[in-house]
């Protein structure tokens, strides 16, 4: 099996998400929510406008201890941006093989080893048309050796999207 690589997508989706984010003014409505899973600690990102109303809700939680604390949105949003900058990226196909959660991290981190993010970004661009969505998990790698290194360590073969575009009913490239 070899897995689809994914750097060119996450370039394109970090370039939108910069843009919403220097002028939000921009967009008639979105919803941006991404958590990232490293080092047994998430980080959760939560900002959405629907009907002129923003809300939006950043925090870190240890999932050892379950301790979280909320953090500031910049700060927050620099810990994506720095994953978004890796060298190369995978996309997860949801499927669980019937693992427990707990489980199911575990091995798509293979061990905490490599941080893996969720996405899910929708939005209306003023004077648009239509509305655009995607919903991807991803893993970060350092480049193309290191996602070799990911592929075989992965004790579930499945776990992995092998071809591009993706689309299932749980997650999805652009649309």
């Amino acid at each position: 099996m070899t897995a689809a690589f994914y750097r060119d997508y996450v370039v394109d989706l970090k370039a939108r998400i910069d843009a919403l984010h220097a002028d939000p003014e921009a967009f008639q409505t979105y919803d941006l929510t991404m958590e990232i899973l490293a080092r047994k600690s998430l980080v959760s990102y939560s900002w959405k406008r629907q009907k002129g109303q923003t809300d939006s809700l950043f925090y870190r939680r240890d999932t050892a201890t379950g301790q979280g604390a909320q953090m500031q949105q910049q700060t927050a949003y620099a810990v994506f941006a720095g994953f978004f900058g890796l060298g190369q990226f995978l996309a997860a196909t949801g499927r669980t093989a019937g693992l427990a959660e707990e489980q199911f991290a575990e091995a798509l981190t293979v061990g905490w080893e490599y941080p893996t993010c969720a996405v899910h970004f929708a939005y209306r661009k003023r004077g648009q048309p239509k509305a655009a969505s995607m919903k991807m998990l991803f893993i970060g790698l350092n480049g193309d050796a290191d996602a070799a290194t990911y592929e075989q360590a992965l004790a579930l073969d499945d776990l992995l999207v092998t071809a591009r575009p993706f689309s299932s009913s749980v997650l999805w490239e652009w649309k």
